[in-house]
C-alpha cells in the first residue's frame, strides 16, 4: 500500500466542504421530517417537503460532480486501471490517495 498526498487548493476545498455541509443538513432534515411526522402523508407531500427533496437531489448532483471533478483534476492519470481510493481533508487541504495494488507505476514508490 502506498500513499500520495496532493495539495488542492483552498477554494476548491472549500466549495466541497460546503456542499458536503448543505447535502448532510438537508438530508437531516428530511430525516427529522420523516421520524417526527411518521403517520401524516400530508407532511410528506407537502410543498416545503418536496423543497427540502428537490434542493437535497440539486446539492447531491452538484457534490458528486465537483467530487469527481477533484479526481479528475488532482488524481494522477496514471493510476487509472489500477485499486486506490482517495479522501480530501478539509483541514489542510490535502487529497490522499491511497494506492492498494502492488504494481509497479512510474513515478510511485513505496
Amino acid at each position: 500500500m502506498r500513499k500520495l498526498v496532493v495539495k488542492v487548493p483552498k477554494e476548491k476545498v472549500n466549495y466541497i466542504e460546503r456542499l458536503d455541509y448543505e447535502r448532510c443538513f438537508i438530508k437531516d432534515v428530511i430525516q427529522r421530517i420523516i421520524e417526527s411526522h411518521p403517520d401524516d402523508l400530508d407532511i410528506i407531500k407537502s410543498e416545503t417537503f418536496r423543497m427540502y427533496q428537490k434542493e437535497g437531489v440539486e446539492l447531491e448532483a452538484e457534490y458528486k460532480n465537483a467530487v469527481s471533478m477533484i479526481e479528475r483534476k488532482y488524481v494522477p492519470k496514471k493510476l487509472y486501471g489500477h485499486k486506490y481510493s482517495w479522501n480530501l481533508a478539509y483541514d489542510s487541504g490535502c487529497l490522499e490517495i491511497i494506492v492498494y495494488c502492488s504494481c509497479e507505476i512510474e513515478g510511485i514508490t513505496e
